[in-house]
């Protein structure tokens, strides 16, 4: 945390004009579409790269794209080290590469299924040292664990860590991290970092490897990327060429440390954009680079063959790959995102062509989709499509969408299950019968063409599909996940209103009990009964217990990094953190002893009828704030 702070004293800007660019063109044989030379792809990416690193203050931006089985267009923007203006260089600057390390562990995984050492539908526990429980009756196989069917929560604390002394064995880690199994296998997608790292780790058990070792031995080394690693720390003579994170903050950039990915076979690689380039070359040729196979073609058109859990749906997963199309082109991708690193990498087959972008500060979260899209607009225009229309009386089936929904991303057991209050997903149906996704400021239009099956407006490949479970839960099916649509007592508005009415009314209450014992003081009247003063002392000391919790939640929420932009607790356990979660519990108790002295006032007839049912009316808003705390997992011991 020390050096953190003292990287604030470097105030350093960054000038985009005077951007210094490493650029490489290679020769390339006519390109179909749109594209003509790397020359013109340069002026194009330029300028739009440019705009985005201004706007969003982003130091530095690598992008590659392949075509035809070598590299067209390779070029860095801006610098990977700030504080020396270390230009950002194609060939030796690293970038992490976050999740797009999914890719590298899927190709892993079907090199041990080719070789017979693995089956895609066998129980993972055959694998592993250590048992998933139980859950389901139908067990976790490794075909779910590619497409992110497993039915894990997901959960980050933890997951990324900026001290090396944190840094724990693979095996370790996800022994003492199992998250809860929340959906029957294959049934529901949810994406899990866990599941891709069981998948590593499975690599490690059957190969006798480290999960690094093996991908140098097996990936990295046949096809020559001399400068990619699955290693945390890097080594030094990889370590020196690293692009530096930062965030910017009051007009400066802030450094940020190496971000230790605990389940390092889902997000942890460090490698070149030319590295990366020889990466997408063989998955293009199905596994073959130059002379040399990392997959045979069987294996390779297996792994990139879509994987439906659903009929219903057209894009969905691959084993690894995110298996859509943009523009009318199918497109095999994976983005990837630690705090301070975005990138992303997108292969169109049909047309023998990679793309692959990294930028180094969390400004550049859309970067990698914004400037995509606008390759995709600009080589690969949409062709001009009749846009579906409404099914007739569609207004009488909106029950069947309207409501507000949760992704099945989501945690269910701990504390981060309050991250659902605060990004909630709204479905309703317009009055000409379009269903309208809204969040965050978004919406995003669809059209139902059957019943139960909708259709993007902008993009006839997307389909979600509606779907009830025998339990009544209704979910929204899209390709690579779901919206779980919240029952009443699930949504924001309704727990909205609980804490508010429970705050005024027991804030009120706190501050009437104050002035009025001022006010008898002040007129000397007599003192309260016994049973009186203990009822209202149990009472104020629920409410100041309830003022600590909610200043110290803020407290800990607030206390952010400021070279991640995240809260502390993400990366570490914070010092006030054990103290708010112990709390609750005594909130609790002191609920309980109130609900005693109601009934006794009740009983013992005390004070008015009126004194009698105020009462109860905070007897009843104190329960209702321990329900939301039981409701948002907070009555739970975590350290």
């Amino acid at each position: 945390m020390d050096r953190r702070l003292l990287n604030l004293a470097f105030v350093l800007f960054l000038i985009f004009s005077a951007l210094i660019p490493n650029i490489t063109h290679v020769n390339a044989a006519p390109a179909s579409g749109n594209i003509t030379t790397p020359e013109e792809m340069g002026t194009f990416l330029d300028a739009i790269i440019a705009e985005q690193m201004k706007t969003n203050h982003i130091p530095g931006v690598v992008v590659t794209v392949v075509k035809d089985g070598q590299v067209f267009f390779t070029k860095g923007y801006g610098y990977s080290n700030v504080i020396d203006q270390i230009p950002v260089n194609p060939t030796q600057t690293l970038f992490r590469i976050g999740s797009v390390t999914k890719l590298f562990t899927a190709t892993a995984v079907m090199q041990l299924v080719e070789q017979g050492k693995l089956n895609l539908d066998t129980d993972i526990n055959t694998y592993l040292d250590f048992k998933i429980p139980s859950t389901f009756p139908t067990p976790i196989t490794l075909k779910n664990l590619l497409t992110h069917t497993s039915g894990f929560e997901e959960s980050n604390i933890g997951l990324i860590v900026d001290n090396p002394e944190q840094l724990t064995s693979l095996g370790n880690f996800l022994k003492t991290h199992i998250p809860a199994r929340v959906f029957p296998p294959g049934e529901v997608a949810a994406y899990s970092n866990y599941g891709a790292s069981l998948a590593g780790y499975i690599v490690e058990r059957v190969s006798g490897l480290s999960l690094s070792d093996y991908m140098e031995k097996n990936i990295f080394l046949p096809l020559n990327m001399n400068h990619s690693t699955l290693r945390q720390p890097l080594l030094a003579d990889l370590g020196k060429n690293l692009a530096i994170g930062y965030n910017f903050i009051n007009n400066q950039y802030v450094k940020g440390e190496f971000e230790i990915v605990q389940g390092s076979p889902a997000g942890a690689i460090s490698a070149t954009a030319d590295d990366m380039a020889k990466f997408m070359i063989a998955q293009l040729q199905k596994g073959r680079y130059n002379e040399i196979r990392i997959l045979s073609e069987a294996t390779a058109e297996l792994m990139q063959s879509p994987h439906p859990y659903n009929p219903s749906l057209e894009d969905t997963m691959a084993y690894g790959f995110v298996w859509n199309h943009i523009n009318g082109q199918l497109d095999l991708w994976h983005n990837g995102a630690t705090f301070l690193f975005h990138s992303g990498l997108h292969l169109l087959p049909e047309q023998n062509l990679g793309f692959f972008i990294s930028a180094n500060a969390p400004g550049a979260s859309d970067l990698e989709a914004i400037i995509f899209q606008d390759f995709m607009d600009r080589y690969y225009p949409a062709q001009p499509d009749e846009s579906p229309t409404p099914l007739a009386n569609m207004n009488s089936r909106k029950g069947l969408y309207e409501g507000e929904y949760f992704s099945s991303r989501s945690n269910f057991t701990g504390v981060e299950k309050i991250i659902n209050l605060l990004s909630p997903m709204n479905v309703s149906v317009s009055p000409d019968g379009y269903v309208l996704f809204s969040s965050g400021g978004t919406v995003r239009k669809y059209v139902e063409v059957e019943p139960g099956i909708l259709v993007s407006v902008l993009n006839p490949w997307q389909r979600i599909v509606s779907k009830v479970d025998q339990t009544g839960q209704a979910y929204l099916l899209t390709g690579v996940g779901a919206y779980i649509k919240a029952a009443w007592y699930q949504t924001t508005t309704f727990h909205l209103i609980v804490v508010g009415l429970s705050l005024l009314v027991l804030l009120s209450t706190l501050i009437g009990w104050v002035i009025a014992s001022i006010v008898r003081v002040i007129k000397k009247a007599l003192p309260l009964s016994r049973l009186s003063r203990y009822a209202q002392a149990n009472g104020a000391f629920f409410i100041l217990l309830l003022i600590a919790f909610l200043i110290m939640f803020v407290v800990v929420l607030s206390d952010t990094s400021l070279a991640y932009g995240v809260p502390r607790f993400i990366l570490e356990v914070p010092t006030g953190l054990p103290y708010l979660l112990i709390l609750p519990f005594f909130m609790v108790a002191a609920a309980v002893g109130m609900l005693v002295f109601a009934i006794s006032a009740m009983v013992k007839r005390l004070w008015n009828l009126r004194g009698r049912l105020h009462y109860l009316l905070i007897t009843v808003a104190a329960w209702a704030m321990v329900w939301e705390l039981v409701f948002w997992n907070f009555l739970k011991i975590y350290f």
